[in-house]
């Protein structure tokens, strides 16, 4: 469960990384867009006076158009990071009430081998103390 919980937050971040790459990809286009334009208005046969007005509209569209880029961004980037905060945070929570359960295995576990060894321990003076000849095992 733990595995499957971190394979689906390595596909959610390989997402947001794609997504970033493509609303970067969006935002050059843009620019090259901006470029183009600026570059027709430029090269197009009008007067000093027309070919600024040009240039300060299309400055103020594309100006739009870029803010209207990185909010949306900004926006869903923030969106993204508060759901991976929030199934971080789930995960570490169920990692943790599993191992509490799991530690109450382990102290069970932990208090038999100790009852264990203590009865060894008991055991060793008493094979000690036997004569060769009681105990053959010994050599």
């Amino acid at each position: 469960m733990f595995i499957r919980d971190l394979l689906d937050m390595a596909k959610k971040d390989k997402r947001k990384k794609e997504n970033a790459k493509k609303m970067k990809r969006f935002v050059v286009g843009v620019g090259a867009v901006a470029a183009g334009v600026t570059a027709g208005i430029l090269i197009a046969p009008k007067s000093g006076k027309e070919t600024r007005e040009d240039l300060k509209n299309a400055a103020e569209t594309t100006a739009e158009v870029v803010k209207d880029t990185v909010l949306k961004t900004a926006e869903m980037v923030k969106d993204s990071a508060a759901r991976a905060k929030q199934e971080t945070i789930d995960v570490i929570k169920d990692v943790a009430e599993k191992l509490e359960g799991d530690k109450d295995d382990i102290v069970d576990k932990a208090d038999k081998v100790e009852k264990e060894v203590k009865e060894v321990e008991d055991d060793i003076p008493k094979a000690i103390k036997k004569s060769p000849k009681d105990n053959k095992d010994v050599k």
